[in-house]
């Protein structure tokens, strides 16, 4: 029955679920964004309303439909910026709505452990009910939703059961490409993203197997020297090894 069931974002939102991403916030009402392809991979693996949780870098808020506007606001932002819920539509065959629900995906700050936030639901601020973990602040008389995360500093290629976070580090303002069995050596689909200065990464979904790897700056390749693992082709040249599983 499920492959009779399909999965869409409202045609209100600014999504398009193969190229783009957008995420909410109140003042980016009509701009268009870009969003990773890591970013679209947790959106399709949301599967209804449930406590946060945390998938890599980001934490999945979801919410009951029903309200005109659900928002959250995040104490390393003081509170001050009201980010906006989406709603996801479930439907079937026929495209006929049968289930709906709304969700609001969080990219971690770096080094962040813990979180705290509120929703404003309909203009009435509020916890999370979804969320049993509170804190109430007897100076200020308020309550809020915490969450403690994974530290999500990497410093070093991780795989997870979905797939591998690829890191590479060294100087600033590099094209830094990579290539490997996963793209038939090819080393021109897809190039990491220079997050802070001379700090590389790319968030790869990749299905259970072993996979070999190398980065690519202009015409040189190089191992990737975070991963300790390593291959050699039969005509010498080393690649990195990791596997998913």
């Amino acid at each position: 029955m499920k492959r009779f069931v399909k999965i869409i974002l409202a045609a209100g939102l600014l999504f398009n679920l193969f190229p783009a991403f957008a995420k909410g916030s109140e003042k980016s009402s009509g701009e268009n964004f870009v969003y990773p392809y890591e970013y679209r991979v947790v959106v399709n693996e949301i599967s209804g309303v449930s406590a946060p949780y945390q998938v890599d870098d980001y934490i999945v808020f979801t919410a009951k439909d029903g309200p005109n506007h659900i928002g959250i606001v995040f104490d390393f932002e003081d509170y001050k910026t009201i980010h906006s819920f989406f709603r996801k539509n479930i439907t079937d065959i026929d495209n006929k709505v049968i289930d709906s629900y709304r969700f609001y995906i969080l990219e971690l700050p770096k080094d962040t452990e813990s979180i705290s936030y509120r929703l404003i639901i309909d203009g009435i601020w509020t916890t999370d009910p979804t969320n049993i973990n509170k804190y109430y602040n007897p100076y200020t008389g308020i309550e809020v939703s915490t969450l403690d995360v994974k530290n999500n500093h990497v410093d070093e290629t991780q795989a997870s059961s979905q797939g591998v976070h690829f890191i590479y580090q060294g100087e600033s303002g590099l094209k830094v490409r990579i290539g490997g069995t996963f793209t038939n050596w090819d080393s021109w689909i897809y190039e990491l993203t220079e997050t802070r200065p001379g700090y590389y990464e790319l968030y790869l979904p990749l299905p259970e197997g072993t996979y070999y790897y190398a980065y690519y700056t202009g015409t040189k390749s190089f191992v990737d020297k975070t991963n300790p693992d390593r291959a050699w082709s039969g005509e010498g040249r080393e690649a990195s090894k990791i596997v998913v599983d």
